[in-house]
């Protein structure tokens, strides 16, 4: 009787044991499942203007992977800081793999059109590096893209003496491949050196 007793109280605990276990793995798979279809609805068509005011749209970057920011030229300290990190990103990875280099376009959307005309974004992008694509347009199309991305970028209320404003913004890197697909982001404090390798090994998983 003891033995039965002891065989049935062991079976029950191996039944909640399963259980428990099928329990995890259901939640496991439906968080993977909800970040895949995230991941799967960011990015999206797009028609904007670039720094030299040529229209732009996802086709002209058609077959070419894309390492996109999103930001404006009045930033005090979190744009310039995120480009600086991404121009070093981008020389780290010439110089440890050139064809991935080649291949990446690096792009830089900004959320403050009213401000950050062609030539305004010309002449601040001359700071960072020389393969920067910056792109603007009315506040419409920032607005489309922005959705596209699900960027949260707002204009904040105050304003100083000389009618200057901040945006608050998201401040990621985005890694989008060839056909303009999600493949990763990357937080902008990641060092330039790390974001290199990790886009060495994203681009090279796509080659």
């Amino acid at each position: 009787m003891k033995t039965s007793l002891i065989f049935a109280t062991l079976g029950m605990a191996a039944i909640v044991l399963l259980l428990l276990f099928e329990l995890r793995t259901a939640g496991t798979d439906a968080r993977q499942g909800a970040e895949t279809q995230l991941s799967a609805s960011i990015g999206g068509a797009f028609a904007l203007t670039d720094q030299n005011g040529i229209r732009r749209s996802q086709a002209d970057f058609a077959g070419r992977p894309m390492l996109v920011y999103f930001g404006f030229t009045y930033c005090p300290d979190v744009c310039p800081t995120a480009l600086d990190i991404m121009g070093g990103a981008l020389d780290a990875l010439q110089q440890r793999d050139a064809i991935a280099y080649e291949r990446l376009q690096p792009v830089f959307i900004s959320v403050d059109p009213a401000r950050d005309t062609p030539p305004v974004l010309r002449d601040y992008l001359a700071y960072f590096h020389p393969r920067l694509s910056g792109l603007t347009g009315s506040q419409a199309e920032i607005d489309a893209v922005k959705s596209a991305f699900k960027i949260y970028a707002a204009r904040g209320a105050a304003e100083d003496e000389n009618g200057n404003y901040n945006v608050d913004h998201s401040s990621f890197f985005y890694l989008m491949d060839e056909n303009n697909r999600y493949l990763a982001h990357f937080d902008h404090a990641i060092t330039p050196e790390i974001l290199a390798e990790k886009l060495a090994e994203k681009l090279n998983e796509k080659r």
